[in-house]
């Protein structure tokens, strides 16, 4: 049987009669006797007549600028009377004496990124609705109907989502919680030396993240960048066409190398393009991800025919959703930035320095390396966690 999570608004507050008052009162106040209750600023005494409170519908309600924390209405719409126990600016209007329940969640799912949910549900009494719920996973959403709220969708971040749906007008101070576990749909990463194991982005940067990861596609091909600069220098294909290569030289390309300590091997610097918590990898990492002896599920795929629409050729570590695969993007040439050995070879920048050249990761069919080569080239970055 479920468990029934209840909350009940019970409030209690001296009522104010403005109207048949004077402005500054500064006295206590009776009405229908000689003397107040010694309590009460505002004492109303009868025993055959009610106190009738402004009486207005919730759209009414609504137009009231910057309503009192405190301020009492008997709301038409919803046949109750009304506080307002929010703020002037953020006002939170709650029924009195209206008891509200709200279900526990009829599951605390833990499922992977893309993939859909199988509806959460929580069961209402006293609610005619849901105000803005928060915390919930994107792709997500809730719904009310039949006094039942259900959580539904297909979420597309990896976390844990704790989530909080309000109900609505007079049930203003119940909320429906509970919480959503998202797997990564891909573990990204590779040993770098004996024992340690790195997290790297699943992705080059600038490459269409929505994409599958470990399956060759133009997608993957991601942006260029020149050694020690923070900038892209030149943009990745935009489709699979000839047209959409995006392979030819660039007017003002910069062919000037960038200086010593741009980029360092002992931290990240202020040009690094790594998004937070993600570097440059260095020489070092790069020799680690390439040794079979420590990455031993390590394959070279695809045609390897150099093409500037030649998306198939990787290097690739690990299997099903886990590992790298680094497509063979080829570079671009220091002084003109046209592409060259795409689907023919990879390069891949690190953070080591080497003389006034910079070393990068190269790889070719059945081959890889590390090497020096000018600064001023345009090579694909994949960011290494710090």
């Amino acid at each position: 049987m479920k468990q029934i999570s209840q909350r009940v608004c019970m409030l209690a507050a001296g009522w104010l009669l403005g109207a048949f008052l004077l402005p500054h009162l500064s006295a206590q106040t009776v009405i229908g006797a000689d003397a107040p209750d010694p309590s009460a600023m505002l004492d109303v005494q009868s025993t055959s007549k009610g106190f009738l409170p402004p009486r207005m519908t919730t759209a009414e309600r609504n137009a009231i600028s910057n309503p009192a924390t405190g301020l009492l209405i008997f709301n038409t719409t919803l046949n109750c009377i009304e506080m307002n126990v929010g703020a002037p600016t953020q006002p939170l209007w709650v029924c009195l004496g209206l008891v509200c329940t709200v279900s526990v969640a009829s599951a605390t799912p833990t499922l992977d990124a893309n993939t859909a949910l199988t509806p959460i549900t929580h069961t209402t009494t006293g609610a005619t609705g849901i105000g803005t719920p928060t915390g919930l996973p994107d792709g997500v959403t809730a719904a009310w109907a039949s006094n039942t709220i259900t959580i539904s969708g297909t979420p597309t971040a990896a976390g844990t989502f704790n989530y909080s749906i309000p109900l609505a007008d007079g049930c203003g101070c119940v909320t429906a919680t509970g919480t959503i576990t998202v797997n990564a749909l891909y573990s990204c990463g590779a040993y770098v030396a004996a024992d340690v194991w790195k997290a790297f982005k699943c992705h080059n940067l600038g490459a269409d993240e929505s994409a599958d990861p470990f399956t060759p596609d133009w997608k993957l091909n991601g942006n260029y960048y020149q050694w020690g600069r923070s900038a892209v220098a030149a943009d990745g294909p935009t489709g699979p066409s000839d047209e959409e290569a995006n392979a030819g030289t660039i007017a003002g390309w910069n062919p000037e190398d960038a200086s010593d300590g741009a980029w360092v091997d002992d931290s990240k610097t202020a040009n690094d393009p790594c998004p937070e918590g993600f570097r440059v990898p260095t020489k070092a990492q790069w020799d680690g991800v390439r040794d079979n002896t420590l990455n031993p599920v390590l394959s070279y795929t695809g045609t390897w025919d150099n093409s500037i629409t030649n998306y198939s050729s990787g290097l690739r570590i690990g299997s099903g959703n886990t590992g790298l695969f680094l497509p063979a993007t080829g570079h671009r040439i220091y002084d003109s930035g046209e592409v060259f050995g795409r689907g023919n070879s990879g390069y891949y920048w690190s953070s080591s320095e080497d003389g006034f050249y910079a070393k990068y990761l190269y790889f070719e069919q059945d081959l890889s390396f590390t090497v020096g080569l000018f600064r001023s080239s345009g090579m694909p970055v994949r960011c290494i966690a710090q």
